[in-house]
């Protein structure tokens, strides 16, 4: 059988693992491929620091990982097809970029991109001078930094350190979007002078030294719910920088934890909705209203549920960005409130930031910034509560019981309508401008509870 010529191996690669191309499509890659190699040589033959090389590999792999090829897996035809046509294009440019992409790319193209540049070194390809640096350098210290009164998010900091030199790379994990990686960066200089930078600014920031293996952990459980995310609000930092943390992340230890706060039980959360609602902050804001007792008592139990269930972090914290999130997130899709008493959710919001801070014992300075960010929310709040296009479905639902004479303020009435509603039961609930949305009823007719 007469042997496969390159360029036919190399095809036979890319269709295995990418779907078939055409011939077309082969000749446009090759001709990308060529662009990166010549690239290659201005970008990483001047002499760059491993941590550039780096960076260049990263980059490179956030854009073939963010792509969109019709039938095709993208990494799989760009990252696959750049090492197969370099290994077959001998050359500094092609060693350069195998080398690169050896120290970043996620396996299985880490062994192959390093097996092909070490078939052409062996066939007297020349090496950068970085090749024996870049991708070695191993973890030292963690730190993690925090914001011990709003406590938005934490830095995870990881010092690493090589031949190449020192260099700190850190992930902000973002406790108002559920603990996910929401922005990284990576600095040239040691853990040690960047942490004196830190401590030099005389910010509202704590910090305390980390267990290599926790701040693993944490980077891993962040970047866990960033995958996990429909479309993360994430900064584009992060998306650049995932295969340079992915591949430092390899070298952490593998055996920690994330500590997880203590969790408030139901009979916790009752008792504390009790205690508010007998508290100062609570005792003049169902005056006004017909059904005030009742509509603060609602109120007071979704703040509740938001700032235990929807973010993470200190439990009970209120900072000025949870506001804004619970006004225009929050309490238009889940508060089951016609006009007139949703009138009253910014004052219970204002009051509940106070009782909360106070058993807290934040300073009242802190309180009172959360507290001011209230009114600049609530007319964009009230506007979105009158949208049934913003309602979840359990408020849908529970609008349209009450426009049906049902008082779901009263627990027996709740349960026995819960009791009645079969598994898989379909609910039609009308909205006000004549929508309908019909959902399973059980599960939807508990979150009203």
């Amino acid at each position: 059988m007469p042997e496969r010529t390159r360029s036919g191996r190399r095809a036979s690669r890319l269709e295995t693992a990418a779907g078939r191309l055409t011939a077309a499509e082969r000749s446009s890659l090759d001709a990308i491929f060529e662009r990166l190699l010549q690239s290659a040589l201005d970008d990483l033959g001047t002499g760059p620091s491993p941590l550039e090389v780096e960076l260049w590999a990263s980059q490179l792999w956030s854009i073939w990982q963010r792509g969109y090829l019709v039938d095709n897996d993208p990494v799989a035809v760009l990252a696959g097809g750049l090492i197969g046509y370099a290994s077959e294009h001998p050359g500094h440019a092609a060693v350069m970029v195998l080398e690169a992409l050896a120290a970043v790319a996620p396996e299985p193209y880490r062994d192959q991109a390093a097996e092909a540049a070490r078939a052409l070194s062996s066939s007297g390809a020349a090496q950068p001078a970085w090749a024996g640096q870049v991708g070695k350098s191993e973890p030292t210290e963690a730190w993690l930094i925090s914001d011990p009164i709003d406590d938005d998010g934490v830095s995870v900091v990881v010092g690493f350190d090589g031949h190449a030199g020192a260099d700190t790379v850190a992930i902000y994990v973002d406790h108002n979007l559920g603990g996910m990686a929401q922005d990284a960066f990576v600095i040239p200089v040691s853990v040690g002078k960047f942490m004196d930078r830190l401590r030099a600014r005389g910010e509202r920031r704590a910090h305390r030294p980390l267990d290599l293996a926790e701040a693993a952990a944490r980077w891993r459980a962040a970047l866990e719910v960033t995958d996990l995310t429909v479309g993360p609000l994430v900064d584009d930092e992060l998306h650049v920088l995932r295969a340079l943390l992915l591949s430092r992340l390899a070298k952490m230890p593998t055996r920690g934890k994330v500590p997880t706060p203590p969790k408030i039980d139901d009979q916790a959360r009752a008792a504390l909705v009790r205690s508010f609602l007998s508290s100062d902050d609570a005792s003049q804001l169902a005056g006004s209203h017909p059904q005030g007792q009742e509509t603060v008592e609602h109120i007071a139990w979704q703040l509740a549920r938001f700032s235990l269930d929807y973010v993470v972090g200190t439990p009970l914290r209120f900072s000025p960005d949870m506001v804004q999130r619970f006004c225009l997130d929050w309490a238009p899709r889940k508060l089951a409130l016609r006009d007139e008493a949703f009138s009253l959710v910014s004052e219970v919001l204002s009051s509940w930031i106070r009782f909360v801070g106070r058993r807290r014992g934040i300073p009242p300075s802190a309180m009172q910034e959360a507290v001011q960010a209230v009114p600049q929310f609530t007319p964009e709040m009230i506007r979105l509560s009158r949208d049934p296009g913003t309602w979840g479905p359990a408020k849908t639902i529970a609008l349209a019981l009450q426009d049906r004479g049902i008082d779901l303020t009263n627990a027996a009435t709740v349960e026995e309508l819960v009791d009645q509603a079969k598994p898989g039961l379909d609910l039609s609930a009308t909205a006000p401008d004549g929508t309908s949305g019909r959902r399973h009823g059980r599960a939807y007719l508990r979150q009203i509870v």
